[in-house]
């Protein structure tokens, strides 16, 4: 991986080559995934991977190019496409933005996670999962290590340098029969509990057989965080300011006002200590912590340079050039915690359905952020307070303005979730009135 010194040396070259006010992004990865099918390991893979991008400025033009060719000769052609470009762009909506001078403390790079991760650990983690499967259940997934670089400098001589590491793990077991059961888990600072995993989709693919059919309409779910996190995901990239100025948010309108239930509380918070630990955008600003939704009331959005200034605002830092086309997006959600563990709001509810994994979930409106999406690996009648027969997928349809406004419990434990980009600390929930729609 590049370190600081070597990333340095990169941007500053790159952005010497150039007459233009320039600003350069660096990002790279080293992953180290271990893949398993049929339970054994199919794959056991290092992959480096790295971009930079190169943007130009001449008063209100500009132009940006992207390369992963970081030799010298991929240099050289990227200033001369970039420069090229220029000279048939047109004016543009702004000049190049003020980088910010604001000090941002550098973090110490925390090595636990690769020292506990390597190929030859990686594979012992699954040897010992797949020795706790019972007759009949087979395993699939992979375990992978990431080593995280991100830079940015400007031709006033300002850098930015940020290495992290995180470990994501997944894995499906299977029987025989065809019913499955699932286990997840990320982390950016700890050691995950990788068998706890194997053995919880164990448990789950062993209660899932036999599933009865599903009944349709308005029902009383409850959520595990892996759920939940995958629905708020589209609350939370809705609270891009780009996604509210361009008409396609919920939230157009609704600075200041409550839309969901009390008792949701939500913050993209860049300090939290489980959470990714990247202190600064692609922009090279700062990354604050933004409390987007207290008490179910939309209190801020997520700004870049070009959104912030459209609004006469202060950019929030967590402008991302990838994967939306530009914009900002959240990477740090923590949703606050409830006084129930899960179990014991499985056990208060009489009726209903417990949801342990969502799959395929998209936008049907965006503007009434209405989602749509499958139940899979483990979904389960709850009666009497108790998981009793595993339920055949079927789709949901809900507007999540409904869905969130009906939260009646929320857990007191929370997991880290994998995001798009980045993680959510997330509790489980229950929902009362969620609609089941169809069978797949």
């Amino acid at each position: 991986m590049l370190n600081k010194q070597e990333a340095k040396a990169l941007i500053e070259k790159i952005i010497s080559s150039t007459k233009y006010y320039a600003v350069a992004v660096l990002t790279a990865s080293e992953q180290g995934t271990t893949r398993f099918a049929n339970s054994e390991i199919s794959q056991n893979v290092t992959t480096l991977d790295g971009k930079m991008t190169l943007t130009l400025y001449d008063g209100q033009k500009q132009a940006s190019c992207t390369t992963n060719a970081l030799l010298e000769s991929g240099m050289e052609q990227l200033v001369k496409d970039a420069e090229y470009m220029m000279l048939a762009v047109p004016e543009g909506e702004f000049a190049a933005f003020e980088f910010s001078k604001e000090e941002i403390a550098e973090r110490a790079y925390n090595s636990s996670l690769a020292n506990a991760f390597g190929a030859s650990q990686r594979a012992a983690y699954i040897k010992e999962g797949v020795a706790h499967l019972e007759p009949g259940y087979t395993a699939a997934g992979a375990l992978t290590l990431t080593s995280n670089v991100m830079a940015v400098g400007e031709s006033g001589g300002s850098f930015r340098y940020a290495n992290y590491s995180n470990v994501t793990f997944n894995t499906v077991v299977s029987h025989e029969d065809g019913t499955d059961g699932a286990g997840e888990c990320c982390s950016y600072t700890t050691v995950p509990d990788i068998i706890g995993m194997f053995k919880k989709a164990q448990a789950t693919a062993k209660a899932a057989r036999n599933p009865v059919e599903p009944q349709l309409g308005g029902l009383t779910v409850v959520l595990s965080p892996n759920a939940f996190a995958d629905l708020l995901f589209f609350t939370g990239s809705s609270l891009s300011a780009k996604s509210v100025d361009m008409g396609i948010s919920f939230a157009r309108g609704k600075l200041g006002q409550k839309v969901f239930g009390e008792n949701l509380t939500m913050t993209d918070d860049i300090n939290h200590p489980e959470l990714m630990p990247l202190p600064f955008d692609q922009e090279g600003n700062p990354r604050r912590v933004v409390p987007l939704i207290d008490k179910g009331v939309v209190k801020a959005f997520l700004y870049d340079n070009k959104t912030a200034a459209k609004d006469g605002v202060k950019t929030t830092g967590h402008a991302i050039t990838t994967p939306f086309g530009g914009g900002a997006y959240p990477r740090n959600v923590v949703v606050e915690a409830g006084d129930m563990s899960l179990d014991e709001i499985i056990a208060s509810t009489e009726n209903g359905i417990f949801i342990n994994e969502l799959h395929y979930t998209n936008f049907v409106n965006s503007r009434n952020l209405q989602i749509t999406g499958l139940t899979r690996n483990g979904t389960f009648l709850i009666e009497n307070g108790k998981l009793t027969k595993p339920i055949a997928t079927v789709r949901f349809t809900e507007s999540m303005l409904d869905a969130f406004n009906n939260i009646t419990a929320i857990s007191k434990e929370r997991e880290v979730v994998s995001g798009y980009i980045g993680a959510n600390l997330v509790p489980g929930v229950r929902i009362e009135n969620f609609h089941f729609t169809s069978k797949p």
